[in-house]
């Protein structure tokens, strides 16, 4: 499972506009942290799982609540509030791409398997370049 972690950002806290700008970003930088968090403790957890089927239902599961955390994030800021969009329609399609994956592996559909497969790793490479946007966007004046 490849999700990366967005690097915790702590801004030093600056005076008016830029204030509202760092605490924002760090509202919806800690959401994304805590989905990760989630995700790495799963994968130990499911560690005995054969099938890797736990992986891709938890991941579903972590990839929806993140997405629906990032949304109840109040932002003001424009750029930033697309940039959550954006890692919310990432997080939505990654959570039905595992969806599709483990419904396949349970039906041993093979040739819909490696579909969803592909889906879902499509869908978690969309993720470096958004936090990455993320993180620029939060780390510039």
């Amino acid at each position: 499972m490849s999700c990366a972690i967005v690097g915790v950002v702590l801004l030093v806290g600056t005076t008016g506009c830029g204030q509202k700008k760092i605490n924002e970003c760090n509202q919806l930088i800690e959401v994304i942290n805590k989905g990760v968090e989630s995700l790495n403790k799963a994968s130990k957890a499911n560690a005995n799982d054969p099938s890797g089927t736990a992986d891709y239902k938890t991941m579903a599961d972590t990839m929806e609540a993140v997405a629906a955390d990032a949304a109840k994030v109040e932002l003001s800021v424009p750029e930033l509030k697309k940039l959550s969009q954006d890692y919310q329609a990432m997080a939505k399609e990654v959570a039905k791409a595992a969806r599709e994956m483990v419904a396949a592996a349970d039906s041993q559909d093979f040739g819909k398997v490696n579909t969803a497969k592909a889906a879902v790793e499509k869908a978690v490479k969309q993720e470096d370049p958004l936090v990455d946007s993320i993180n620029k966007f939060c780390h510039a004046p």
